[in-house]
């Protein structure tokens, strides 16, 4: 690993990232000794012993009995199963929390019932959220859903899919488009990464049991955090 300018946070994420896509390390097993990586970073041993503090903190990392410090690795998320945020996250041990940046309730318009085939004019609440895990910015969310499938209380704090199981509306069937993209400023910004970094960019419209869509969806996920997986068979 070698030095780099900027916040050692940053500094130790980027390193352990570029090591993840070499192949050098893989998700877990151990870090090199402190000494070690305190000479490749040019910090003291002091300093680097907090930054890994904080690299545990946000799940990039984990310390085990008899292994030392390892590799978490990205978060992986399965394709063939069907699942939240909040449930993804617990799965793994990590903390979920969110950030509501808009919750507001209008009506569909001409291109979002084009796109879902709901009623013109129907109410719909569009939910922007930044979703964290263990404090750690790891995705931007925007959902749109029918205000039936969630009441027109629901502030997007917690889990919607727990919201959305309350009033049986969950999605039982799911559309995806998955991209890679790029960061702008804006959401660079609100993920805490550099702009140009690359976004894993998913679109997705879900399906109740009786056919008809209640989720519109948009995530942009952060490339070095999270990845998918799926499993094919012949």
């Amino acid at each position: 690993m070698e030095a780099r300018h900027g916040p050692l946070g940053e500094r130790l994420r980027n390193a352990l990232t570029a090591v993840l896509d070499s192949g050098a390390i893989a998700a877990g097993e151990s870090l090199p000794s402190e000494r070690e990586m305190a000479e490749a970073l040019a910090v003291s041993r002091s300093t680097l012993r907090q930054g890994l503090k904080e690299l545990a903190q946000q799940g990039i990392i984990a310390t085990r009995p008899g292994a030392g410090t390892v590799v978490v690795g990205r978060i992986p998320k399965a394709l063939s199963q069907l699942s939240g945020f909040t449930e993804d996250m617990r799965q793994r041990g990590l903390e979920p929390t969110s950030r509501v940046l808009e919750c507001s309730i209008g009506r569909v318009g001409a291109d979002a019932a084009f796109r879902t085939g709901l009623p013109l004019g129907s109410p719909i609440l569009t939910l922007v959220r930044l979703r964290l895990a263990g404090g750690e910015a790891i995705a931007l969310e925007r959902a749109v859903v029918p205000v039936e499938a969630v009441g027109a209380d629901y502030d997007g704090s917690g889990s919607l899919y727990e919201r959305m199981d309350a009033r049986h509306a969950r999605p039982h069937r799911v559309l995806q488009s998955l991209s890679a993209t790029e960061a702008d400023e804006t959401l660079a910004a609100q993920l805490g990464i550099r702009p140009g970094a690359a976004v894993l960019e998913v679109s997705q419209l879900g399906y109740g049991l009786s056919g008809t869509v209640v989720e519109d969806a948009m995530t942009w996920y952060r490339g070095d955090r999270y990845k998918y997986v799926g499993e094919i068979r012949g």
